[in-house]
């Protein structure tokens, strides 16, 4: 019996790695698809249809981020004729329409709700508009469509909770018949709530029935994300909920007050993880049924089935196989053209032929034969028989496993077909070689950091430069440097000044861009550098080298007490034997007997007194007091300018608010300055304004920062500037003041950014 326990033990042991990988590759079979919004055009020969969907596991409800697809194909099932797609990301912008339930339940949660839908807004899709509504029996809204985010921020802390019932049908109606009205793009609807739709009174509340909105929500093709709160004072219909998302292409999460960031950043997730299918198709005139499979990495499919219209009848395509080329991309590592092909049917092909040709001369440079083609095909040919400079031709043909003759895979705007796919370009490949571009250069303590950004940054191999003394000329000793290179081709180098202990002075920086065996690809200077190291004084030095070496600290610190406690016990000897302590006798009496033989100073009748001069107030060590109403009399510009008198400006104590210098080109300000903020209103700007800028980027009036004394807010607008400005990274819509708080960052233009704070 005991002999058999191994064996048995090795028997379970495979069985559960069985199961376990049933279960992984399950897993990916268990996905599906979810098509969200199709568009179509027509044009004389084909009808171009786009697709937009997700991939979601039904387990969980959840969009998967993560899903590699390797090809789509598009199938007519009324004419069985498949079209290759084209996978993307979505084209066009999506609009979210946030309806937040505000009845009496949602007293307590409302709260957490502002919170939630405000952190789902830190990872948003591209191009995409906000608009907030609250309804109870109401409906009332709060921001109309825009991309101003503290806008949308805002509109979220004003949703107030109300003390009435929930109309919840008439709302989610609202929403989606409002988007129907949107620009073009894809559209999607948030709706969250903690209840079903009733009043008070436990009447039914909207106008609405739960199948009417279903039915516009799918014909207006608007997707319902439902986000339900589930509390034990709650009446909400959870069946419900998950049958609108299901049935108009939405997710669904029901949660608990503790979730709510996690539905609203699960939903979010999904939007943002959305693909898009573009295909070329020949459908017939009317409804026509349709097929998307998707194939992923696994070589898993995944297929759903839709409806779509065409207002006339396309004959087709020339053939079962079609060839369509994707891409002619020319890799720099080694100077090689890969060419993406996709085709349909590829199993008839035998093998698909490339020819190179020269334009100017006529005649043929090259030939290639790649056999056994797929859906998709990535096919390489070398650069070596091409000269910079020429035009040249691509031509391709796709021939039959039958009799070896060319298919007929391309047809032109005019319906006429060709066995040849044909591709003119110019070979140009020094538009293919890293150029590098210096950005900015800042002082970063006493070092220089220069950023860099680099184009085909994959030839670069490492970074050199180095410094030139713009008095006299040359290359200043020991400022050679070099760095590895930089992955993404965008970064920071930093040359080392204080270890190379460089002079204070004006420089020309030079930077390169090296290859394989010190090939130089691109080279850069930036002149006008001022440097001006900060040395430390005696006292740094000294607390410094403490720091370094705490022993030596020690040393001293023992030295003082073992001559205090000398002072103390030789003091004690002294008292026991005169009965004086030592420092009186010795310091005391002579100290009285200086003052009682001192001759007083002789001082002029008429002499005049000065007065003592009051001392300047340092902005960093002043207290924060509150704003006061003052008249001033033109004080002077921070940043060089004037400030114009105004006696019903607010006009703040200089320690009460100020900006703090992040970013700005070195000749104007040094990184870490601040600059106090006297008066409000206060326009920033170039020219003509109470706080200026000299630099190009800035606007003449660029923004404004204003004071509320009543409600103790500080707020910005920008004043339509050329380059915007931007606060905490998103942009400000022009002439839409946005709220400040302590600590926020604001950039004007590309080159200035500070840090709004107080004291």
């Amino acid at each position: 019996m005991v002999k058999r326990l191994p064996v048995l033990l090795v028997i379970f042991v495979l069985l559960f790695l069985t199961l376990s990988l049933n279960e992984f590759v399950n897993a990916q079979s268990s996905w599906a698809l979810r098509i969200n919004t199709l568009t179509t055009l027509e044009t004389p020969n084909t009808l171009n249809l786009k697709v937009y969907f997700n991939i979601f596991d039904p387990t969980t409800g959840a969009a998967v981020t993560d899903a590699q697809i390797s090809g789509a194909q598009i199938t007519l099932l009324n004419t069985g004729v498949a079209a290759i797609g084209s996978i993307q990301q979505p084209d066009v912008p999506i609009y979210i329409a946030l309806v937040l339930d505000s009845s009496g339940s949602m007293a307590g949660a409302a709260g957490l709700l502002k919170t939630a839908a405000k952190q789902a807004l830190m990872n948003i899709p591209n191009n995409a508009f906000f608009s907030v509504i609250q309804f109870d029996e109401e409906i009332k809204l709060l921001q109309d469509f825009t991309e101003n985010l503290p806008a949308v921020s805002y509109a979220l802390d004003q949703v107030a909770v109300s003390s009435r019932g929930t109309c919840l049908y008439d709302a989610a109606y609202s929403a989606a018949e409002a988007m129907s009205k949107a620009p073009a793009g894809r559209r999607a609807v948030i709706l969250f709530t903690d209840g079903k739709d009733e009043t008070r009174e436990g009447r039914v509340c909207s106008q609405h029935t739960y199948q009417e909105l279903v039915e516009l929500a799918m014909n207006a093709q608007v997707p319902i994300h439902t986000i339900g709160l589930s509390v034990d004072e709650a009446n909400i219909n959870t069946l419900e909920l998950e049958s609108m998302a299901a049935s108009t292409g939405g997710f669904s999460a029901i949660v608990g007050q503790n979730n709510l960031d996690q539905a609203f950043g699960q939903i979010m997730a999904g939007l943002k993880a959305q693909w898009m299918v573009a295909a070329e198709v020949y459908p017939r005139q009317g409804e026509n049924n349709a097929v998307m499979t998707l194939t992923l990495a696994d070589n898993t499919a995944l297929t759903a089935d839709f409806v779509f219209n065409s207002s006339q009848e396309y004959p087709g395509p020339p053939s079962p196989v079609n060839a369509q080329l994707d891409g002619l991309l020319l890799k720099p590592d080694d100077m090689s053209f890969d060419i993406q092909i996709s085709m349909t049917s590829p199993e008839l092909v035998n093998y698909v032929k490339i020819s190179l040709w020269d334009e100017k001369a006529g005649s043929k440079t090259s030939e290639f034969v790649f056999e056994s083609p797929a859906l998709h095909n990535t096919f390489n040919i070398p650069s070596d028989q091409m000269s910079a400079g020429r035009d040249y031709q691509l031509r391709i043909i796709a021939t039959s496993k039958a009799d070896n003759v060319p298919f007929a895979i391309y047809r032109d705007s005019d319906g006429k077909t060709s066995t040849e796919l044909i591709h003119n370009f110019n070979f140009d490949p020094s538009g293919f070689l890293p150029h590098l571009t210096i950005q900015s250069i800042i002082q970063s303590n006493n070092d220089l950091s220069v950023n860099i950004s680099t184009s085909n940054s994959v030839m670069v191999r490492e970074y050199d430069g180095w410094l030139v003394d713009e008095e006299t000329k040359t290359v200043v000793p020991n400022s050679n440097f070099t760095s590895a290179a930089i992955a993404g081709g965008s970064g920071a180098l930093l040359i080392p000044m204080e270890a190379a202990n460089i002079a204070d002075g004006k420089y020309t920086v030079v930077v390169r861009a090296l290859g394989n065996n010190q090939q130089v690809f691109s080279t850069q200077e930036y002149a006008g550098i001022v440097y001006s190291a900060t040395r430390p004084g005696v006292l740094q030095r000294v607390f410094s080298a403490l720091t370094a070496s705490p022993i030596y600290f020690f040393i001293i610190l023992g030295i003082i007490l073992a001559l205090i406690a000398f002072l103390m016990l030789y003091s004690y000897r002294e008292k026991s034997l005169s009965g004086t302590p030592v420092l009186q006798g010795r310091l005391g009496g002579s100290l009285k007997q200086r003052q009682k033989t001192s001759t007083p100073l002789p001082l002029s009748e008429h002499e005049p007194l000065f007065q003592q001069k009051t001392p300047p107030i340092n902005a960093t060590s002043v207290p924060h007091q509150a704003p006061q109403m003052q008249s001033v009399p033109q004080p002077s510009n921070a940043a060089g300018g004037e400030i114009a008198a105004d006696v019903t400006q607010v006009v703040l104590n200089r320690s009460t608010v100020f900006i703090q210098i992040i970013r700005a080109p070195v000749e104007l300000f040094s990184a870490g300055q601040r600059i106090p903020l006297k008066q409000f209103p206060l326009t920033i700007g170039r020219k003509d304004a109470t706080l200026t800028f000299s630099d190009a980027s800035i606007s003449r009036l660029h923004a404004e920062i204003r004071y509320d004394e009543h409600s103790n807010q500080y707020s910005i607008t920008d004043l339509e500037s050329s380059n915007g400005t931007q606060l905490n990274g998103f942009s400000l819509r022009p002439r839409q003041p946005a709220q400040l708080q302590f600590g926020s960052r604001i950039q004007f233009g590309p080159n200035i950014e500070v840090v709004f704070d107080k004291l």
